[in-house]
């Protein structure tokens, strides 16, 4: 009895030992040989000239790794040893022609590390993701579990707009119309980002004044990209 329970115990800690879960953004996983981390998780609709399909964006994951050993590491294909899933559901990479300092493979000197994209192309619905990186050497698997920051230039516009359109309206009420919007004069976030800062949203209200919808868009994409947003961090 004694000998069946050791080695029940054994076999568990095999187990555990050949799996590293409830891993977040920024935690280092690794053995020996490697570490691994996942930087960011980002979606995005438009990266320069490529425009992900309609009901599909690009998630760009920045990742890095690192060689703990004493002498170089040869050339690897990282990406064979990154799955990711959601809803039970697999998605492989995608080059992006137009995406800079992507990292599929890579060779590592004597203590180095080094950082790079790895994009995808999943369902615009999809926030939630699960990765699993294996490391090459010793095979156990690190899993993160991560939400994405959504940095897609149509989502942000329109909310910026949405928010836009009620201050005018407040502030179109009679009488107190102007001292409800400087109540509601707060600045104008959206997943708890800033988009707009408080003293720039009369500036744009006088810039998108009497516009067409169109019009009023390209103001406020132009606002969001020269400020910053929706661009890769």
């Amino acid at each position: 009895m004694k000998r069946i329970l050791l080695g029940t115990m054994i076999i568990m800690l095999v187990a555990a030992t050949a799996c590293t879960s409830g891993l977040s953004q920024g935690d280092k996983s690794g053995d020996d040989t490697h570490e691994f981390s996942v930087l960011s998780a980002q979606i995005i609709d438009k990266i320069d000239q490529a425009i992900a399909s309609e009901g599909e964006v690009f998630l760009v994951l920045k990742y890095e790794v690192k060689n703990l050993r004493n002498q170089d590491d040869s050339y690897r294909e990282w990406t064979d040893q990154i799955k990711l899933e959601a809803k039970q559901e697999f998605y492989d990479p995608a080059f992006i022609e137009t995406l800079d300092s992507q990292m599929w493979a890579t060779s590592l000197l004597k203590n180095e590390k080094k950082a790079g994209y790895i994009a995808f192309t999943v369902p615009e619905d999809i926030r939630d993701f699960k990765l699993t990186f294996t490391l090459p050497t010793s095979e156990t698997e690190a899993v993160y579990q991560f939400s994405t920051v959504d940095k897609r230039i149509s989502v942000n516009t329109d909310y910026v707009l949405t928010r836009l359109g009620q201050i005018e309206r407040t502030k179109r009420i009679a009488l107190i119309g102007g001292l409800l919007a400087s109540f509601s004069n707060s600045p104008i976030r959206y997943l708890g980002a800033i988009l707009v800062p408080q003293e720039d949203i009369s500036g744009l209200l006088g810039q998108t004044e009497g516009l067409s919808e169109g019009a009023r868009r390209v103001v406020i994409e132009d606002y969001l990209i020269e400020h910053g947003h929706c661009r890769l961090e």
